[in-house]
């Protein structure tokens, strides 16, 4: 099995290292996006990527990394990508299973130390979805205490399931429940049956071999050039800190995560890694189809767990991946089998969490669903520089003014939010499309503030979708 994955392995890297271009207006409207979705989540920074079908990579960045030097955040800062490395780990379990080396239904008690309640009874299976019940060891109340008592320290997984575990939640397979401490397990068994450390492990797995030469986990290795700093309320003084320096300077608590959210990598990385993994290539297809098989959480939104993976939808589009937080980090980084593409954004504040970015998630998806419908649409005559929109941001009225020769009938217009649902409808009668002049669409002030899409349509086909902003 180990020839099946080397196969693989070469296969990706060769499409990784062919030079493949994103559209350049597809490129500015993900920009444009991104720059309207720093401001609507008032954030200090985002950053993104998306991997197309034909992997070719988009990446930007938007707002501030420091203020002092000004350091704008580029398309090659790193962001710790939190419980994103879940998705790392559960690869590693997967392919051990495709080499024959463990089985999903395997007692964690053939591969793993015995700890105070912990029931070595629980399979392996339940540990990457996390039915095990197993007490989720950063809720400890003196975790955090230790991590910043020391920052120094080294942990190793065995000494902190001695340290942080309380007795489970309930029994193996009866319920649900999110616990990091099911991937530190998780990494223990992956050292025990590859004899190698967790990082070294997936290293020789996985970034090595993929050119994802972004990650690193500070207790470990130097530290990320570039990195997006992350700001938060130190002091409790109401004032968001640079804290960078001050947590890259806890290799404890980077150290004590590892397995279950210890990495720093670049959105163009993570994007990478999310379609190649979350697309089944890297495994057998009888254990994708297993890895696939999810069940319901106490996530938002109606998201089910799988075997390391979240599957939700966006705009009605099932998708699969992750999300992470790690002090003031936020990640949300998802597949999209239909579209075969992935989508990745990063955050650097404290109080935005992964579950605020899926909004850009959906509006970067948005923009990629609307130019996959211009490619199909004879829309020559509706070019970006032919139809003026303004203003923009507006406020109770948006005009239209179209600057040249176009024949338009029966158009319609509506507006959207960034989950797609239509919030805004407009007719208006196509002799009143004169060229020079502009269309008037009124009576918006009632709605809320945010961004928008507003789409139009003529003979019932679309035409264009432009991104507004509602003060």
């Amino acid at each position: 099995m180990k020839s099946f994955h080397l196969l693989l392995v070469c296969l990706i890297i060769s499409t990784f290292g062919a030079a493949q271009t994103v559209d350049p207006q597809l490129s500015d409207d993900f920009q444009d996006t991104l720059d309207l979705m720093q401001q609507v989540l008032n954030i200090n920074g985002l950053g993104a990527a998306v991997q197309l079908s034909n992997d070719a990579v988009w990446a930007g960045g938007s707002g501030v990394s420091t203020f002092t030097p000004l350091d704008n955040i580029s398309p090659g800062h790193r962001f710790a990508s939190g419980s994103t490395t879940k998705t790392i780990t559960a690869a590693c379990i997967l392919q051990l299973v495709d080499e024959g080396m463990l089985s999903l239904d395997d007692n964690i008690g053939l591969w793993a130390p015995n700890f105070n309640y912990v029931d070595p009874n629980i399979t392996v299976r339940q540990l990457l979805r996390h039915e095990s019940g197993i007490y989720n060891f950063t809720d400890h109340p003196n975790f955090n205490s230790a991590m910043f008592n020391n920052p120094a320290r080294i942990w190793t997984f065995e000494e902190v399931m001695d340290t942080f575990i309380e007795p489970p939640l309930f029994l193996p397979g009866q319920d649900w429940s999110y616990s990091n401490t099911n991937y530190l397990l998780l990494g223990l068994i992956i050292q025990e049956i590859t004899g190698k450390s967790y990082l070294q492990e997936v290293r020789d797995r996985f970034f090595s071999p993929l050119g994802l030469n972004s990650y690193s986990n500070p207790a470990y290795d130097p530290l990320p050039y570039p990195a997006a700093h992350v700001w938060l309320d130190i002091n409790g003084d109401g004032v968001l800190d640079d804290a960078f320096t001050w947590l890259t300077d806890l290799k404890s608590i980077f150290s004590a995560v590892d397995p279950a959210g210890g990495y720093y990598t670049t959105p163009s990385d993570l994007s990478k890694w999310i379609r190649t993994s979350m697309n089944g290539s890297l495994f057998s297809t009888e254990t994708w189809s297993e890895a696939t098989e999810t069940v319901p959480t106490t996530f938002s939104g109606g998201a089910e767990y799988g075997l390391g993976l979240i599957k939700r939808e966006y705009l009605g589009i099932e998708a699969y991946g992750h999300g992470g937080d790690l002090a003031g980090y936020s990640t949300a980084a998802f597949y999209f089998p239909e579209k075969d593409i992935s989508i990745v954004v990063n955050g650097n504040q404290g109080g935005i969490y992964s579950i605020h970015l899926n909004s850009t998630v959906e509006a970067l998806l948005q923009v990629y669903l609307d130019y996959e419908i211009s490619l199909s649409v004879d829309s020559y005559a509706f070019e970006k520089d032919n139809i003026l929109v303004f203003p923009n941001p507006f406020t109770n009225e948006i005009h239209l003014q179209f600057n040249s020769g176009l024949h338009i009938d029966d158009v319609t217009f509506n507006m959207t939010d960034i989950s797609g649902k239509i919030i805004w409808k407009s007719e208006i009668e196509s002799n009143s499309l004169q060229i020079g002049q502009a269309v008037t669409l009124e009576n918006l002030a009632s709605l809320n503030s945010g961004i928008f899409f507003l789409n139009m349509y003529s003979d019932s086909q679309f035409v264009k979708t432009f991104k507004v902003v509602k003060n």
